[in-house]
């Protein structure tokens, strides 16, 4: 996307204006993205597997405090994780 006008030789406030939009615009999109992903995950992920994932992402909280709020190992919460993960690089992505 090109601007329709010079940015001001001075202080380029165009182009920053411009590069504020793009970047508004992509972070967007990839939340879009994650939340159709997200839809998608959860008739792929077991019950835990969502549990754990959406702990971890939509609350930020550690696996160390997730285990400690469903009362399984440390491990378990790890094992979880990655078998989610798994399964989401290998869902179609496409939208």
């Amino acid at each position: 996307m090109k601007p329709h006008i010079k940015p001001c030789p001075m202080c380029g406030d165009q182009k920053n204006k411009l590069e504020k939009m793009q970047k508004e615009r992509e972070q967007k999109e990839r939340e879009l993205k994650s939340f159709l992903i997200g839809r998608r995950s959860v008739d792929k992920f077991s019950r835990r597997e969502n549990e754990i994932f959406d702990s971890h992402f939509d609350l930020g909280l550690s696996f160390k405090e997730i285990a400690r709020n469903e009362g399984i190992d440390y491990h378990s919460v790890v094992k979880y994780y990655d078998r989610a993960i798994d399964k989401l690089f290998v869902m179609d992505f496409e939208i």
